[in-house]
This record gives C-alpha cells, structure tokens and sequence, in this order.
C-alpha cells in the first residue's frame, strides 16, 4: 500500500485546505494504480517564493513554475516515487478551473514525470497516460451522469471464445463464429451504443506463434489493439487445461500492461466446468499483479456477461461518441458477406481442411430486386479444391446454399450467389492477397 505524505505550506494553507480531501483522493488512487507495490511518494503545495527558490537552486531558473517532479528511489524501508511540489498561486493564477481540479492535474502530471515519463522526449505516450488518467480520476466525478465512450480488447488464444463473447455483448452476430481456431483473422469492430455512451469492442486474432504473412498480420492486428484499447480483456478457456499457448498469451498481455489501462482477466466457458476448478484459474491469474479484475463468464450462455458489461462501462472515460450511433461495425458489406461465406466453408469441411482457406468477393452487383454475388473460395493447394467441391459439386452447392441464406437476411433482399474455388499455392504470404482480404 502506497503512503502519501501531503504536505502544505504556512502561506497558501488557507487557501488550499477545501481542496486537500478531494487533492489527497486523487493521489492515492493513482500511486495505487501506477505503483502497485509498497511505496511512498510526497506531494508538497507551496507559494510562488518557495517555488522559485526550488527552481534557482535545481534548474537555475529565477521564477516560479507550477510544478515540479523529483524522482525517488530504492531505499531499504522499500520504493520512494519521489517529490512533487506545486505552486498554489501559480496554479491558481490561470482562471478557467477551479483551483482544486488544477492542483490533481498537476499532481497526476508529476507523478508521470516521477515515473520516468517524459512528454518532451517521448512520441505522445506520457500524453496519451495523461489524458487516461485525466479521465478516470477527475472528468467522471465532475460530470454526474457523463456519457463514456472507449475501446475494449478482446485478446486471447485461438479459439477462446472472443468473437461469441463480443456478439453476445453487441446482441447480435457481427463476428463468424467457428470452433476451429484462427476463425478471426482480422481485428473485427463492433460498436454498442446505449444512453451510457458507446462501447467499440475490439475483436482480435486469437495470440499464437505466427508461422506465415498472414498469421504475423494476425498477431500484429492484436498487439495493436492491446496498445490502443481504453480496456483491455484477456479470455482464456477455462474449459482446457492451462498450457504453454496459454502461458504465451498471458506474458505477451502483461508486457503489454500500460499502467492506468484497465486490465481485466475473463474465465470462458464457465457452463463447461465445475466451480471448484474455477479456483486455481483465479488464483493463477490474480498472482501476476496485471489484472483489476477477474471475471468468471459464458459467452455460450450469457453468465455472468452483464456483470461484464457493468464493470466495462465503469472503466470506460467519458467523452462523445466516436462513431454514429447507428452503425453495428465500422467494416464494409463486402468484408462482412466475405466472412459469412468464409464461415459456412468452415462448417461444411470440418477437419478435412487445414486453415488454407480464404473468400475473395470478385463481382457485387445490386439489381433491382435482388442482389447478385461473385466469390472465389481461395485454397492453398490443388488437392483441397476436390474437398470444397465436394462430389459431383454437393459440397459446394451445400455452402453456397447456406450462406445465401444468411446473406439474404444480412442484405435484407434476394441474394444470388455463384461460387468458385480457386487454387492460389502460398496466398498466404501474398502480401496483395491479404491487403484484398482486408477489405472484402
């Protein structure tokens, strides 16, 4: 537990004593959440005098400033953060806020600085910390009923269940859904948008080795939204015993662990298995130090999701809405009908098929009544088209069958659709390939 020493100053200790409750809150909570560990960190309001004293004696400068950082260090009683020292009547000089919101600005300011962050050397990142932790400790207690608006990952491995989670979030199917793994290989969006504000989830690529062009863009697509993301979630399928591929997701994720981002760990599958397993899973995860919360669920069946949905909306920042909204994903119709036929492909080869297969839409065109489709089902090799096509073609017609249906409702209108299967050796590290995959 972290120990703030708030000290003030003789001259503006009149001036300051409203603000010191809600200024000495601040700071707890955000030394608790950026430095987990035992420590200590002082926090310091003094007059433009001693401030400009502090300024000649440290950085030769003749004036007062409104704040200063002195990092700490290691000492035997355990970590000191360091020193943040402000100046209440520089602070107060610059109108516009109240007082005591600009001294927890400062304060969350100077402990970045104490933490090593640097918003003149570094690309935006002490910025961006700042601007995250802005929001979760002053905006929303200032604005009763504010709307919120993020993002939230879901990451995890290969078939841990992050697409049903998302659709069942969304309450409706976004995402395809298949029990093979790597079924979603790009970062899918789907955005919920309610009077609390909007949701834009982030579906990712299951966490794996990449072996090919393609899985390195799908690793690449989680990584990214494991930096961008407002929340993030790991899923992991309790439902399996933990593994080395588990392990790999979970080191990769706390790598990844920005602190003052939300990090929430999410047991799957829970209808699967027994409460008493649960227990070590929790435990397991809880030890690492990385996660706010870990969240017990079925995406199968909906447990526990609302309580999900509850504490994402908790951890969201407020702000307006990033998208209409009316829109359900940010993705073309040409993307979304590529991944519908791409999913009854799925269903029909099973495990005849290795993952080496990918849906090319070739010719849209919208008639008056109905609309009329062309798709390539790309196959890596000669010897899988025979599977696709199935004997005397009944596979093909049964996908195509299956997917005109599902399009029809999607398109809400007549839908014809003609399939071919096409053999492209090694599309998957054809860089124009998957550029083409990306956008349907």
């Amino acid at each position: 537990m972290a120990t703030i020493d708030l000290q003030v100053a003789a001259p503006v200790e009149a001036r300051c004593r409203e603000c010191l409750p809600g200024l000495r809150a601040v700071a707890d909570e955000a030394v608790a959440e950026l430095a987990p560990a035992p420590a200590t960190f002082t926090l310091r309001l003094v007059d433009d005098e001693e401030m400009r004293e502090l300024n000649r004696r440290y950085r030769q400068l003749d004036r007062a400033t409104d704040v200063l950082s002195f990092p700490g260090e290691e000492t035997p009683e355990g970590r000191h953060l360091g020193d943040v020292v402000i100046s209440v009547e520089t602070a107060g000089a610059g109108g516009g806020s109240s007082l005591e919101r600009e001294l927890k600005v400062l304060t969350l300011h100077g402990i970045l600085h104490c933490l090593g962050y640097d918003h003149e050397t570094d690309d935006g990142e002490m910025e961006a910390m700042e601007t995250r932790l802005r929001a979760r400790f002053l905006e929303l207690s200032e604005v009763p009923g504010a709307q919120r608006s993020g993002t939230v990952a879901l990451v995890g491995r290969p078939n841990a269940g992050k697409s049903t989670l998302m659709n069942r979030m969304l309450g409706e199917k976004l995402a395809i859904v298949s029990d093979k793994p790597q079924t979603t290989r790009h970062r899918l969006i789907g955005i919920l948008s309610t009077e609390r504000g909007q949701m834009v989830f982030h579906d990712t690529p299951g966490l794996h080795r990449p072996l090919h062009r393609l899985n390195r863009r799908m690793v690449h697509a989680a990584a990214a939204a494991l930096k961008e993301a407002d929340v993030v979630c790991l899923l992991r399928d309790a439902a399996t015993p933990f593994g080395r591929g588990d392990a790999y997701a979970l080191d990769l994720v706390a790598a990844a662990a920005e602190r003052g981002r939300s990090m929430f760990c999410l047991l799957n599958k829970i209808d699967l298995i027994a409460k008493p397993r649960l227990l070590p899973e929790i435990e397991r995860y809880a030890g690492r130090g990385v996660f706010e919360e870990i969240v017990p669920v079925s995406a199968l069946t909906g447990d526990g999701v609302d309580e999900l949905l509850e504490l994402l909306w908790s951890h969201l920042p407020p702000g307006e809405p990033r998208h209409d909204p009316e829109l359900l994903t940010v993705h073309t119709e040409r993307f979304l009908v590529a991944e519908m036929i791409r999913e009854k492909v799925l269903e029909q080869t099973r495990d005849e098929l290795p993952f080496t297969t990918a849906v090319v839409i070739e010719a849209w065109e919208d008639g008056e009544e109905r609309t009329d489709l062309l798709a390539s089902i790309l196959v890596d090799r000669e010897s899988h088209k025979g599977i696709v096509v199935g004997r005397g073609g009944k596979r093909i017609k049964e996908i195509g069958t299956a997917a005109r249906q599902d399009l029809q409702e999607f398109l809400e209108r007549r839908v014809y659709l003609e399939l071919r299967v096409r053999t492209e050796p090694g599309w998957r590290e054809d860089a124009a390939v998957l550029s083409r995959l990306e956008t349907g």
